[in-house]
């Protein structure tokens, strides 16, 4: 019994190597004009004093045991002042965490020199100056460093105006790269640290450390609000209704998140309406609504003759409509407008028809999953080959989570590409739950275009200071 479970494991193993060229591990790429957002930067309540010192202690962090003199005199852990520093100057707390590591790596240094904790943000320091120049000993010390840092961050966001201090969506040459900061949080980032490489270990660490890297497609909300999102092309798209979210994904694959884990995302259009609505425009135009496209309808006898309902008819502004992309329009021609599931008499192969067109359902489980409501016409080969067959099949919808069964890898479905979840502590990390996966075969499996890993937890041991 052993020895089958070991082959069977194996051969996971080996299916697994064969699609691994085509799933090279991928972690989000920097982008020198946006480091971090202005909405993470000032995120000042994301953690509080004692996570702050949770985090040194996981962190094996020997700040995690130390205290220092604030500049009110009173004697402090460095959780403490890292907290209260934050919370004064109204700056996100991690912020801070990640200048110490970037500057002189008092997370990860298991012995740090006193020079490293009089000059733990490198405040006051340049390039060209000495730690012995006697014009900056004024910021010497753990608590003078860690306070200016967090100040000044908050100096530049009232002061962003002074010629001195660089700005959002102006082109600088830094280290011969022409960069153009999408944020006041970056533009301050650059004014602190004038330098590309400086500014990507700060990104590093900060998202290696801070940053929960979800998949497009995936439905996230924040603990203790009851706005529901869609994570599309990298933006949150809210739905405004549980129609318009039930309408098209599965509530069960929610992912409840922390109200900061979605401060990197930008928010796109609202989903206001439900998937295949019928709607009319004030011209008096009416479309269906299919996913995120309109389609018009040629006429009122194609709308009568399909057989739509004109109390299904909802009145809304063009602007309700300005996230739908135009799509065909449906005539008397269009065959299953609304799209139908269709099996083969003989051969028992599925197929989804649309709009006169049919593409491969390759297994059982995407009907289950996909169209779990849809009844199934049964046509015969002559009757198929009435709808050109596409190139296209179709795969999982977004969000759902996949696995072989027996197997210890699980994939999510993101863009109609399979991604690969790298390990146990990110499946939970991002809040995933194993009673959300479709158990499905190899032959499902390999049928779903690959695409790159989900980027895994790092330790913050592993990440070392540079300016």
């Amino acid at each position: 019994m052993k020895r089958a479970k070991i082959l069977a494991f194996f051969s996971y193993l080996v299916v697994f190597s064969m699609l691994a060229p085509s799933l090279a591990l991928a972690a989000p790429v920097f982008n020198p004009g946006l480091i971090i957002t202005d909405q993470e930067l000032t995120a000042a309540d994301t953690m509080t004093a004692a996570e702050i010192q949770r985090f040194l202690i996981t962190s094996q962090s020997p700040l995690a045991n130390m205290q220092f003199v604030d500049v009110d005199g009173v004697q402090k852990s460095a959780s403490e002042i890292i907290f209260e520093a934050a919370r004064d100057a109204q700056i996100n707390p991690r912020y801070v965490l990640v200048m110490i590591q970037k500057e002189q790596s008092l997370i990860t240094s298991q012995n740090p020199t006193q020079k490293q904790l009089d000059w733990a943000t490198g405040f006051g320091v340049c390039d060209s100056c000495s730690m012995s120049d006697p014009s900056i000993q004024k910021y010497r010390g753990f608590a003078n460093q860690v306070r200016s840092s967090a100040n000044v961050m908050r100096y530049y966001y009232t002061n962003q105006n002074q010629s001195w201090i660089k700005q959002q969506n102006a082109t600088y040459a830094i280290d011969n790269l022409s960069v153009t900061p999408q944020s006041f949080a970056t533009a301050f980032l650059y004014t602190y640290t004038p330098h590309i490489s400086g500014n990507k270990n700060f990104w590093k660490i900060w998202t290696q450390w801070f940053t929960k890297v979800y998949p497009d497609g995936s439905l996230l909300q924040a603990s203790g609000d009851k706005t529901i999102y869609l994570l599309q092309n990298g933006q949150l798209r809210q739905f405004m209704s549980m129609a318009a979210l039930i309408s098209r994904f599965n509530p069960n694959l929610i992912l409840k998140v922390q109200p900061d884990d979605l401060l990197a995302y930008a928010q796109g259009p609202a989903i206001s309406l439900p998937n295949y609505s019928l709607v009319r425009v004030p011209s008096g135009m009416i479309y269906l609504l299919i996913d995120d496209t309109k389609h018009p309808i040629a006429s009122t006898a194609v709308f009568k003759t399909i057989g739509f309902n004109p109390s299904e008819v909802s009145d809304v502004a063009d602007a309700d409509l300005a996230a739908y992309q135009s799509s065909t329009f449906i005539t008397t021609a269009s065959v299953y407008p609304l799209g139908t599931i269709a099996q083969d008499k003989k051969s028992k192969a599925l197929y989804y028809i649309k709009n006169g067109e049919r593409s491969i359902i390759p297994s059982k489980e995407i009907l289950t999953v996909n169209y779990p409501k849809k009844k199934i016409v049964v046509l015969d080969e002559k009757q198929l080959s009435k709808y050109p067959l596409t190139s296209d099949s179709i795969t999982f919808k977004d969000g759902t989570l996949i696995s072989i069964k027996g197997s210890p890898f699980t994939y999510v479905i993101s863009n109609g590409t399979r991604r690969l979840i790298p390990s146990a502590s990110a499946f939970h990390n991002l809040g995933y739950q194993e009673k959300n996966i479709i158990q499905i075969s190899e032959q499902s499996l390999t049928s779903i275009t690959p695409g790159p890993d989900l980027p895994d937890v790092t330790a913050p041991n592993t990440i070392l200071a540079s300016r």
